[in-house]
């Protein structure tokens, strides 16, 4: 019934790529997970980097600080090196427009291990939490964030250049943080 209904309408599923990504390892020992058994997340925020294949195969990354209570990007960067600095850059955006949080919460990649991000963090007394080797519940919100970019723009577009990257992800974190409707009260 529903593909006879879809046919009908015109609606067509969307079909996600698959790509294989750059592996990276954990060289570091678990570090605290502050966030594990907190019920109220409204002093935290979280981050993550993700990747975004361009046409020529090559990689661009985008690092994003999310407010998982409210649901809202705060900041982000895009580069085509996912180093410390991107990390970095997309958590200071954040501050400098928004209230700073008591907890910053990230897996355990090295942009997140390194001296940079940590520093950064002391310096705005925030406490650093990390998810658990292999388990990206801990960061669901964020998670669940990139899986909504990715279906709803990322796949659906063929990006040739970084600048195209940057400003389709730009209009995309706009619509998401100001029109999309999301579940949150």
């Amino acid at each position: 019934m529903t593909l006879k209904l879809m046919h009908e309408l015109g609606i067509k599923s969307r079909m996600q790529k698959r790509y294989r990504k750059p592996k990276t390892v954990v060289t570091v020992d678990q570090k605290p997970n502050l966030i594990r058994h907190l019920r109220d997340l409204s002093g935290v925020w979280q981050t993550d980097l993700t990747y975004i294949q361009l046409t020529n195969h090559r990689w661009v990354y985008l690092a994003t600080v999310l407010d998982p209570e409210k649901r809202k990007v705060l900041g982000y960067k895009i580069s085509d090196t996912m180093t410390a600095e991107l990390a970095t850059s997309a958590l200071q955006m954040a501050l400098d427009k928004h209230r700073k949080p008591l907890i910053i919460h990230s897996d355990m990649g090295p942009q997140y291990t390194s001296a940079e991000f940590n520093i950064k963090c002391q310096n705005y007394g925030l406490k650093h939490s990390y998810s658990l080797k292999g388990h990206p519940y801990d960061n669901g919100r964020m998670e669940a964030f990139r899986s909504i970019l990715k279906r709803e723009e990322v796949y659906l577009k063929a990006y040739q250049t970084l600048t195209e990257v940057q400003a389709a992800i730009g209009w995309y974190i706009d619509f998401y943080n100001r029109n999309r409707i999301s579940n949150v009260a």
